[in-house]
């Protein structure tokens, strides 16, 4: 492997803040971020190295541990999430505290929980102002992510199998709202790079799941909030107007109250509710949080008929989905979807991680359909060097 591909790798791992061992000194940064008045964790914060791609994102707990090259010991480390002020700490500074403990303030206005019609209105035309303006602020023709893909499983506690992969995304046509199966045409992938912590052993081990992160897209992917033609059987609450990074973004909060397959994505569901985040300078959302109660979960994905099998109950499920700009459009940032329910006495948890690394518009590379199976082989030789997990 030569030189000028080891180094991409290394840049890659660092954004995902992972832990890299290779021949460079690395300065590795532990910790957490809380908010300022009640001192709680602060979930899915991005901390990102202001001037490179590196960065990571705090986990559920507020926890994050970011390894850079020791060449960034003078840049500078931003900070930030909606409805906070933005922090900004060096990286050489930052590396030194040993355990870092970053406190944001709140920064709002015009909070309200106002749940009357005529504003129900109001914000459904900005839900379709939304629509309207994906074509502007998102990549509107064909592209590749690149990204890093991680699924955990714990049972009781225990760990009982993890995977990581690198995964490559083609989208033939780029963002638009379109029918469930024109975005299924039109958008592939394949596994590059898998590892996991022990063989395979059956069918089910060696399925990708990944068609849970992409139907987690709900700019690009239909059957949630930003279907219009839905938009009576969705109840709409005004959260308030938050800052983040300087723009004003409205927070909506939504349920609906009879969930259903066209709605939700999934016959099983029985609560379905959210929050969404939109950047009210171009109609953007930055942010898009889905809470999911099911009677029922699916052992080959969401998207996919049940596996028979003992039922899977109490089936809860969170899945957050951001996006930052990138010169003067909208990608996909990353994506975490987190489950429990119960097998019999058992409690199952799951956790799914895709952060994207590399974003191709010029002359893309196409791919024919999508990788269910893992039928490629470990590089051992791509792996070797590196430790990867994310900090829980």
């Amino acid at each position: 492997m030569n030189k000028s591909v080891i180094s991409v790798i290394i840049l890659l791992f660092s954004l995902l803040g992972m832990r890299v061992n290779a021949q460079d000194n690395k300065i590795t940064i532990n910790g957490m971020i809380a908010d300022a008045t009640t001192g709680e964790p602060i979930p899915f914060a991005n901390l990102g190295v202001l001037g490179t791609l590196a960065g990571v994102a705090s986990d559920m707990d507020g926890k994050f541990e970011l390894v850079l090259p020791d060449n960034y010991a003078d840049r500078i480390i931003r900070v930030s999430v909606v409805g906070y002020a933005s922090y900004e700490i060096k990286v050489a500074e930052a590396g030194q505290k040993g355990f870092l403990r970053i406190v944001l303030k709140p920064v709002t206005y015009g909070i309200g929980e106002a749940e009357v019609y005529a504003e129900s209105l109001v914000y459904k035309k900005m839900l379709r102002q939304v629509v309207e303006n994906i074509s502007r602020n998102y990549i509107s023709r064909p592209y590749n992510y690149e990204g890093y893909f991680q699924y955990t499983i714990t049972e009781n506690g225990n760990p009982q199998s993890m995977k990581e992969a690198i995964v490559t995304i083609f989208d033939n046509k780029g963002y638009e709202r379109s029918d469930v199966h024109t975005a299924y045409k039109n958008l592939n992938y394949r596994f590059d790079q898998v590892r996991r912590d022990r063989e395979v052993q059956s069918v089910l081990d060696g399925l990708t799941y990944f068609d849970d992160i992409l139907t987690s897209d709900v700019i690009r992917n239909t059957r949630n909030i930003l279907d219009i033609a839905n938009a009576a059987d969705y109840k709409l609450k005004n959260k308030g107007r938050l800052m983040y990074e300087g723009d004003s973004v409205r927070l909506i909060a939504y349920e609906v109250e009879k969930p259903s397959l066209s709605t939700s994505g999934d016959a099983a569901v029985t609560k379905y509710s959210g929050e969404i985040y939109i950047n009210l300078k171009d109609y953007a959302v930055l942010k898009n949080v889905i809470h999911i109660s099911a009677d029922n979960f699916n052992q080959l994905g969401r998207n996919l008929i049940p596996a028979n099998g003992t039922k899977k109950e109490d089936v809860k499920m969170t899945i957050v989905t951001n996006y930052k700009k990138l010169n003067s459009v909208y990608f996909l940032s990353g994506i975490t979807i987190q489950y429990t329910y119960k097998e019999g006495e058992n409690d199952i948890n799951g956790r799914m991680q895709y952060v994207t690394t590399r974003v191709q518009t010029d002359s893309p590379e196409a791919i024919q359909g999508r990788m269910y199976y893992e039928d490629i082989k470990t590089d051992k030789n791509f792996w070797d060097n590196y430790t990867v997990y994310f900090k829980e």
